[in-house]
């Protein structure tokens, strides 16, 4: 077993929750792991844990997700059925969560964005647990990281620092900060017997609800893929400020990459998406000097 498995259900044996089939959900940048027969999640960062503090970005989802659910917003809720955490166990920090009943409808688009425009208009101080803006404070310890462990190419990390820098001088100097889910792509958007909910709280952080709104469309429009973000952006009923969408959309690729060239020494499909997002600024940059 697994020591990070083994962790989790002793934690849950110590604290009266017996697992007799541990049941690994997902593994990126944290570990997902179902403890069967409860329906418990256990929450385990792994390559996540390389750039932030586990226990305060365990501690600052939980009360995110505790906010939301207090205030009636579709979203993945802690476990009521176990102490949530955050725990520490065997050198990892464990949190517990509400194990959702998935179910197969069509994606409820209009009732997502709703929800996220309640979560940005939530009251600050509510939410003061919040970090700031995560894409600027965290983009230099990525590629701090990057460089020292050698995982991207010379040219691919100076491609990488050179448009961090060049987006962050555009930044306006001030901007309204809001309370963000901050990883709002349309892979964190679930369907569940009890509605449309939100999961992936982990990102969440203060800064412009731009950012949020260029998750959404960030892979439609830079990748291609099919998917219903303009109906999202009509649902929220909000217009953006277009400018800094714009800078969003450019600002969010980057830190993607980032994260990909991470992860992509312990997560297989990070490899890929590493590639194709330092393709596209390859292209991108192409064309600006042109």
């Amino acid at each position: 077993m697994r020591r990070e498995v083994g962790a989790a259900v002793a934690l849950a044996a110590e604290l009266g929750i017996r697992c007799d089939e541990p049941r690994i959900v997902n593994e990126g940048f944290n570990l997902l792991l179902e403890l069967c027969p409860e329906p418990i999640l256990a929450r385990i960062p792994t390559a996540m844990a390389e750039i932030r503090d586990p226990l305060e970005s365990a501690r600052s989802e939980l009360a995110f997700a505790a906010l939301l659910a207090e205030s009636g917003i579709g979203a993945v809720r802690p476990s009521t059925l176990v102490p949530a955490g955050p725990h520490h166990a065997d050198g990892f920090v464990i949190s517990f969560w509400e194990l959702e009943n998935e179910v197969s409808r069509p994606l409820d688009v209009k009732a997502a964005a709703h929800s996220l425009r309640r979560i940005h208009d939530l009251d600050p101080r509510r939410a003061s647990f919040l970090p700031p803006f995560r894409p600027i404070v965290e983009l230099d310890v990525l590629l701090e990281r990057i460089k020292a462990r050698r995982l991207l190419e010379a040219d691919d990390l100076e491609l990488l620092k050179g448009e961090k820098e060049r987006l962050t001088a555009l930044l306006p100097e001030r901007f309204d900060e809001r309370p963000l889910h901050g990883d709002a792509h349309f892979h964190n958007i679930m369907e569940t017997a009890r509605g449309t909910i939100w999961i992936d709280l982990e990102d969440g952080c203060f800064g412009p609800v731009e950012w949020d709104l260029a998750s959404l469309q960030t892979a439609a429009r830079r990748l291609g893929q099919d998917l219903p973000w303009r109906e999202a952006i009509a649902a929220y009923g909000q217009e953006p400020d277009t400018d800094l969408l714009e800078l969003m959309v450019e600002l969010r690729g980057v830190y993607v990459a980032a994260w990909h060239a991470l992860g992509a020494t312990t997560i297989p499909e990070s490899a890929h998406w590493r590639d194709r997002w330092l393709e596209l600024l390859r292209a991108h940059g192409t064309r600006a000097r042109s």
